[in-house]
């Protein structure tokens, strides 16, 4: 009789946790209904000037490990927007500059400014800058919403112990005795990210993750909030970047569809 009772106990428990989730789908905004649907069009069949997301991040934002290309799906949608948007911007001018016809030269405008390439707020990227400055402000928030809702599930990369022992190392602690913080102080537990600053790391490709400490290392990403990520990727060798890489690679991870 009591096993009679908790069997009935637990159907009863997971009919009532399936009816709630079946409520909550259900209330989703009318708005990211209709933004979702505009992404997925996109994500798949693209449109003139602006390719399909499938032909290089895969067919449901998975990535693509062997080209490089990172995994998308199950991102926050706040840190992809800003990505795309980030892509899209136009590099600031630098220097002094100065109006060719100018013939009153008390008035000629000089703008100085730092003397660096790139300012926070912008990613240049060969393939997705031109991509991002042809989307339109709707389509940029409709990929974004339609990426965040994907499901995905890491498939764990095998790697020798003493690197991914390395690659614990910082990802938990960090380099201390250089003022480097743990991957996982601000990327969140296991790396899964935190809003739209902190970006999951566990599930994407091993390349992408080594590429873009090296972008961030030569400044030619400058997007991050304070400088941050540039001051850790100055303090990391060769090795330290192919061990967290490899680290991150070897987690298991999964995102479940929204």
């Amino acid at each position: 009789m009591k096993i009679s009772r908790w069997l009935l106990a637990g159907a009863a428990t997971l009919g009532l946790g399936s009816a709630l989730a079946m409520y909550w789908q259900g209330r989703v905004p009318p708005e990211i209904v209709a933004a979702r649907a505009l992404g997925a069009e996109l994500a798949q069949k693209g449109r003139e000037g602006v390719p399909a997301c499938i032909s290089c991040h895969g067919t449901q934002g998975e990535g693509n490990a062997a080209a490089g290309f990172p995994r998308l799906a199950g991102l926050d949608a706040g840190y992809l927007a800003r990505q795309l948007r980030d892509y899209g911007r136009e590099a600031p001018l630098t220097g002094a500059h100065f109006d060719k016809i100018a013939r009153d030269y008390s008035k000629t405008p000089r703008i100085n400014l730092p003397y660096s390439t790139l300012t926070p707020g912008l990613r240049h990227d060969a393939i997705m800058s031109p991509i991002a400055k042809a989307l339109k402000a709707d389509e940029v928030d409709a990929l974004a919403q339609y990426y965040a809702a994907q499901a995905f599930v890491a498939v764990p990369l095998a790697g020798d112990p003493e690197t991914l022992e390395r690659g614990e190392d910082l990802a938990l602690r960090g380099k201390p005795e250089y003022g480097v913080p743990g991957c996982f102080a601000c990327h969140g537990q296991n790396g899964v990210g935190v809003g739209a600053v902190f970006p999951a790391l566990t599930g994407q490709p091993p390349q992408y993750v080594i590429e873009q400490l090296n972008r961030w290392q030569a400044g030619s990403r400058d997007n991050d909030e304070n400088g941050l990520m540039r001051s850790v990727a100055e303090w990391m060798t060769e090795g330290d970047k192919h061990a967290i890489a490899a680290y991150l690679a070897n987690q298991s991870y999964r995102s479940d569809a929204q």
